[in-house]
């Protein structure tokens, strides 16, 4: 029986065994109602079972900490499956679509991106990009300098003249990789990011923690149902940061550290205390 306010939904294959499946619990349908700005996802852990990419999809809340909206266990990363996924959520979440989009470096992902929710602004994420670069062309100077053209707040025109020069300096104009790069510029650019809205989300990294977490707890599940009941517990102790934060913020109260006594305690009483830290580093 489905509890109210929960979401699931599965496809099967030809044979009636499971293909692919999505799940999100009220909490977490809750949660996008009020931080769907933007999202992050990726596929790099696989379970021990089959073998499936297991695609936690997740935001971050006023806390600056790590919420879940939905998990899917998908059969394969093709674009297909990527589709379904998307298509569900957005069911899921009453079709309610995000801002922006952050995903590892698929091409298959791009596509089910581009297909689903065209309007959504998408970014690649950083850090998959540097590792991609150093893997790639085995020069750590040449990370640091696309590491440079991916953050620095240039204009486009700046960017391009700096790209250009990397690219040069280093002799890797006829790479696969940096041509490939050069090509999707506007997804990892902060240059063409200028604008859009991303929380300071850059990369996949919320993802890659919560696969770690994952990879220790579900290392002897058997079932896929076992699996599922790890994924919620995980889920759960992610939300107790929550209310640990919920605490720390209504229950105590922050060091002043200028003179603007006044306006510092009436921002502490309206910001969250991480995003009154940032508050205060701007004055």
């Amino acid at each position: 029986m489905m509890i109210p306010g929960c979401f699931m939904t599965y496809s099967v294959d030809k044979s009636g065994a499971l293909h692919n499946l999505i799940w999100s619990n009220c909490t977490s349908r809750s949660d996008y109602t009020c931080f769907s700005d933007v999202i992050a996802f990726d596929t790099t852990y696989k379970d021990n079972l089959y073998g499936r990419p297991i695609m936690p999809i997740v935001g971050v809340n006023h806390h600056r900490n790590t919420i879940v909206f939905a998990t899917a266990i998908i059969a394969d990363e093709t674009s297909q499956s990527f589709e379904w996924v998307l298509k569900n959520f957005l069911e899921a979440m009453m079709n309610k679509s995000p801002i922006s989009v952050v995903t590892n470096w698929d091409r298959a992902m791009q596509r089910a991106i581009k297909s689903v929710i065209p309007s959504d602004k998408h970014i690649l994420c950083s850090w998959h990009l540097s590792r991609n670069a150093q893997a790639n062309i085995g020069d750590s100077k040449f990370t640091v300098a696309f590491s440079k053209c991916m953050t620095s707040w240039w204009t486009i025109d700046e960017f391009d003249i700096h790209w250009r020069s990397v690219v040069l300096e280093f002799n890797v104009e006829k790479h696969p990789c940096v041509i490939e790069k050069g090509n999707t510029r506007h997804l990892w650019s902060q240059a063409y990011l200028t604008g859009h809205f991303f929380v300071n989300i850059r990369s996949t990294q919320r993802c890659e923690s919560m696969n770690a977490s994952l990879a220790i707890s579900l290392k002897h599940k058997k079932t896929y149902l076992d699996v599922i009941r790890t994924i919620e517990e995980g889920i759960s102790r992610v939300r107790m940061n929550e209310l640990k934060a919920d605490y720390l913020s209504s229950q105590t109260k922050p060091f002043h550290i200028t003179k603007l006594i006044d306006l510092e305690s009436h921002t502490a009483e309206i910001y969250t205390r991480k995003s009154f830290r940032l508050f205060q580093e701007e004055l």
